[in-house]
């Protein structure tokens, strides 16, 4: 399905973008949606998808074509990209996941475009949410043909902490790296202070309640929770696992003074209304998983942006954004680590003087992070690698 939006003005005659990417969600604090954005303010954007994309996205790109998961998508990108490579420039940037790969790899084999690939998330995600025989074949693939089409890309767009090119195959010479700055937040913070409080601690998570992102450690948590009255707010899709493991808890952790309250996928309007009345932002990322190893949690970005004391589990890129006990709190993925982070946390949230300074330095942390700059530099940097200019 083909659908097409009016004339597009741009600044000056641009080369034409294919944008490759899986489902863009309407939620403007997400990097797939940014990325979006971003392109199409720049180039004059086609994109290439598997659900249809938000109105306030498709009203910026000249086309959108709905595409199936394999074959569909291969042939549509061929395709449009023969159709405008005939126009003049044109470059393929695609995303992480193997389908999108493929594709930008066989436009740039057979159509003779560059190709920009896009690493905000490793392929090893994709990994982790399978199991046998099946995800050995996803590992194989990777290892054997995917990471192999990687040499061919003439830019990697790195949107994770660098140490993740220690498990990429080395690029080519002329292949140029770019390094993107990790998440970004919608809005500057906005309130200067909260005054901390000795009656009730709000606790928030926002983001899909699975696993592997750390249910189960949650409900260990709130399971033994010690501390003053409490609320648990959990925002994002859920899995059946992960609501398993909260249920379980919920009367004991009641019982022990915190109340718990899942409200499932809501809108991020809604999300940052609950995280402006909340104290203290968890994330507890599974550490097996090599993506979670080494990516920027947009959450914790986005807590500290609120207002939010984050308290993260260990890993590459929650370490580039936090440091322990000056812009939050970073702990082992284990119970008892997790629990004496929340509740160091719960102590600086108490101490006037000690919030206070941490509130600072997390606005200074997150004060150059506005999703608007980010685009601009990223937009700079990949003209660059391309030899031309904006």
């Amino acid at each position: 399905m083909k659908t097409s939006c009016g004339q597009i003005m741009y600044s000056k005659a641009s080369r034409s973008t294919i944008l490759v990417i899986g489902d863009v969600r309407n939620t403007v604090n997400q990097i797939r949606y940014q990325r979006v954005l971003a392109l199409a303010e720049a180039y004059p954007l086609y994109v290439v998808t598997t659900s249809p994309l938000p109105a306030a996205l498709r009203e910026k790109v000249c086309e959108v074509h709905v595409v199936g998961r394999w074959l569909s998508m291969l042939r549509t990108c061929l395709r449009l990209a023969q159709r405008l490579a005939a126009d003049g420039d044109l470059v393929v940037h695609t995303v992480y996941a193997p389908r999108p790969m493929v594709a930008g790899f066989l436009c740039r084999l057979l159509v003779q475009c560059r190709w920009i690939y896009d690493l905000y998330d490793h392929p090893s995600l994709t990994w982790s949410r399978s199991g046998g025989l099946r995800r050995l074949l996803k590992y194989g693939m990777w290892r054997l043909a995917l990471s192999r089409m990687l040499y061919w890309a003439d830019v990697w767009v790195i949107g994770m902490h660098p140490g993740i090119l220690s498990h990429l195959p080395v690029p080519r010479r002329r292949c140029r790296l770019v390094l993107s700055g990790g998440p970004g937040i919608q809005e500057l913070p906005v309130r200067e202070t909260r005054e901390p409080t000795n009656r009730q601690m709000v606790f928030c998570y926002a983001g899909p309640l699975e696993a592997q992102r750390g249910s189960r450690l949650i409900a260990s948590w709130a399971r033994s929770y010690d501390g003053p009255p409490g609320c648990l707010h959990l925002m994002g899709s859920e899995d059946y696992r992960a609501v398993d493991a909260i249920e379980s808890v919920r009367e004991e952790a009641f019982r022990r003074g915190l109340r718990i309250v899942r409200h499932g996928w809501i809108e991020h309007d809604k999300v940052l209304e609950i995280l402006r009345s909340g104290n203290i932002g968890l994330c507890a990322i599974a550490p097996h998983v090599l993506n979670y190893r080494y990516s920027y949690p947009i959450k914790v970005v986005e807590y500290m942006s609120q207002g939010l004391v984050p308290v993260a589990t260990d890993g590459q890129g929650v370490r580039t954004l936090i440091r322990h006990g000056e812009t939050g709190f970073v702990a082992r993925y284990g119970y008892e680590s997790f629990s004496r982070a929340i509740t160091e946390a719960i102590s600086a949230c108490q101490d006037r003087d000690r919030h206070k300074t941490l509130l600072s330095n997390m606005r200074r942390n997150v004060k150059h992070r506005s999703w608007s700059s980010l685009n601009r530099n990223l937009l700079l940097d990949i003209e660059t690698a391309l030899g031309t200019t904006i």
